[in-house]
């Protein structure tokens, strides 16, 4: 166990907070510099992205959206993301042997297991209800998109952020 888990109190949790939103941040920015480019080679126009995103709360009237449905499907994939970030920040308490200081593995093991828990848990279960039957091609470039694109960002931002040398890690804990 890391010095950093053996902090007295909770004075450790506005630096994670922070950690948290600014790799979610980042991971929801990289992920659709990779997915919005490739949607037409799937017959997807890539503001639909959005709509789709923003579906999975409203139901399928929202795949008919608007610049309001864009908006909200922005927001929805920036919350998903500072909460899928938070969720591997805040695992970093207990694992950071691995999940700090092997950033590049864990990075893509996170963005593999986000892959399978949207896939299968959570766009299910939405208000889209939508199950997906992808062709392999579909399946590999979301996969690589999830491990690239937002599990690794979210690794090496929290690396970067929370690693012994970092300035925000020598902030009082």
């Amino acid at each position: 166990m890391s010095e950093r888990s053996n902090s007295v109190g909770a004075t450790w949790i506005p630096r994670y907070l922070i950690v948290a939103l600014l790799a979610g941040l980042a991971a929801s920015v990289i992920e659709m510099v990779f997915v919005l480019p490739v949607q037409p080679l799937f017959g997807t126009r890539p503001i639909e992205i959005f709509w789709i995103i923003a579906a999975g709360f409203l139901g399928k009237a929202a795949l008919h959206g608007g610049a309001g449905i864009v908006a909200l499907g922005m927001a929805i994939h920036v919350f998903v993301s500072v909460v899928a970030a938070a969720v591997y920040v805040f695992a970093s308490r207990l694992w950071d042997d691995v999940l700090i200081r092997k950033p590049i593995i864990s990075g893509m093991t996170f963005g593999a297991v986000c892959y399978v828990v949207m896939t299968f848990v959570v766009i299910p279960l939405s208000a889209l209800r939508y199950h997906p039957d992808p062709s392999l091609a579909d399946i590999w470039t979301s996969v690589a998109i999830h491990i690239f694109g937002f599990g690794l960002p979210i690794a090496l931002v929290s690396r970067a952020l929370l690693y012994r040398s970092s300035p925000l890690a020598q902030m009082p804990a």
